[in-house]
């Protein structure tokens, strides 16, 4: 008799443990199976009909024609819209902004660290819902603000996309604060940037950037009016490198480019200017490029928003030589990143201002397909992320885009309408 309670209180137990263990598990990874009319393979670089792409957690699973769906997978079916992998802004400014009247030294000047930061969620659920779902962010930080917006997203305390970051650039010893008074300069140029003179200080800079935690170091090749040295873009590059960090080098001015290129640096941002012979040297010895040229469409938008008089074919004319470079760099085989240097106040939502740069390739002759390959691919190459983000295949981070439409027949117009945004395989924006 004994035997038999004592047996039946074991097996009671039992199914109570089991029942709770049950009940209080924490629930499984989560299936989508997302069923695209047209899919942009960046890695091919082409548009294909018909593609299902398989999400299971946090990571994509397959993709193909015909997938077996989990049971209890949620089906997504966009066969009237493109899936792309989730753009990529590879030069953004998420804690800087500054007005139609302002230098580049307002921003830090008169807005408290608190103000940039909490502006910075906006600006980061603004870039998600535009399709962003990965952006670099290259300075005008202070110190180090953009590394904790970067942990605090990581963290889930607000959504935005997966950031990259550079923490303050390492500058000569005016770096890009024109308009700022004398006696100003001291105090305002230590918070935005880590100005050095000497090869030790160049690299102690960067030693102290990677111990902070950056992902990649950005450099003034040229500031408002003072150069780097070769010996002390060398010093930055060696030290970086060794940490397996990369370095982009803001630059502006072809004569200005070449000790940059001669230090070895991974990227150049920018490039208003460059020649031929630069944009082939870039090409030969593997330099991305970012042309941060926003539009004509923005430009144009700007100046009525300013209640500026302008002539639409006077704004094209100033833009050609802008879009020739990038149409000489392309046909130089330069490796194209799309970087939106968005800090200007448009009035708009900073994620919308950021594509305009993105459409701007476009009107400067690159096909549909190129054009994506810059915010995806590519960009993906210049975050050091290749084969985890950028991409839709196997394995890779379940980051990806719905465009309303055909996206190759219709860039522009469908580069505008969202219809959905995954994260890391959580739809964080849905139309």
């Amino acid at each position: 008799m004994l035997s038999n309670l004592y047996t039946r209180f074991v097996t009671i137990c039992v199914i109570s443990f089991l029942f709770l263990k049950t009940a209080f598990a924490q629930p499984s990874e989560k299936y989508y199976l997302i069923k695209a009319g047209r899919l942009y393979d960046s890695e091919k670089n082409e548009f294909q009909q018909n593609k299902q792409i398989l999400v299971k957690g946090s990571t994509i699973l397959r993709v193909g024609d015909k997938l077996d769906v989990p049971l209890g997978a949620t089906v997504l079916d966009y066969g009237d819209a493109t899936v792309t992998p989730g753009l990529i802004d590879a030069h953004s400014h998420l804690l800087f902004r500054q007005g139609p009247a302002e230098n580049l030294a307002h921003d830090g000047m008169m807005n408290s660290p608190e103000t940039r930061v909490l502006r910075a969620v906006g600006y980061a659920r603004s870039y998600l819902r535009a399709g962003f779902t990965s952006i670099r962010d290259l300075g005008n930080s202070e110190q180090y603000l953009d590394l904790e917006v970067r942990n605090a997203i990581e963290r889930g305390d607000f959504p935005g996309p997966r950031m990259v970051i550079s923490g303050p650039i390492i500058s000569a010893m005016d770096g890009q604060l024109y308009g700022m008074p004398v006696k100003d300069f001291d105090k305002y140029s230590s918070k935005e940037y880590s100005m050095v003179s000497g090869v030790e200080e160049a690299r102690k800079a960067v030693k102290e950037h990677i111990a902070r935690g950056v992902d990649v170091i950005k450099i003034t090749a040229i500031g408002n009016r003072l150069v780097l040295t070769l010996e002390e873009m060398k010093a930055i590059v060696q030290a970086a490198h060794s940490e397996r960090v990369k370095v982009t080098a803001h630059c502006d001015r072809d004569w200005a480019v070449h000790a940059a290129i001669e230090a070895g640096v991974d990227g150049l941002e920018h490039g208003y200017g460059f020649r031929q012979s630069t944009l082939d040297t870039i090409a030969r010895k593997g330099i991305y490029l970012v042309p941060t040229d926003g539009s004509v469409d923005l430009r144009a938008i700007y100046l009525k928003r300013q209640n500026m008089a302008f002539e639409e074919q006077a704004v094209r004319s100033n833009f050609k030589p802008l879009q020739d470079r990038i149409q000489a760099a392309h046909k130089a085989g330069v490796m194209i990143v799309a970087g939106s240097d968005a800090y200007v106040d448009f009035d708009m939502p900073r994620g919308e201002v950021a594509k305009y740069t993105i459409s701007g390739y476009y009107d400067a002759g690159l096909s549909a397909a190129d054009v994506l390959k810059t915010a995806t691919y590519n960009a993906s190459v210049a975050l050091g992320m290749e084969g985890q983000i950028g991409v839709l295949k196997q394995a890779a981070m379940a980051d990806l885009c719905v465009f309303n439409g055909d996206l190759q027949k219709d860039f522009k117009k469908g580069l505008f309408e969202v219809r959905m945004v995954m994260k890391n395989g959580v739809v964080e924006y849905q139309n």
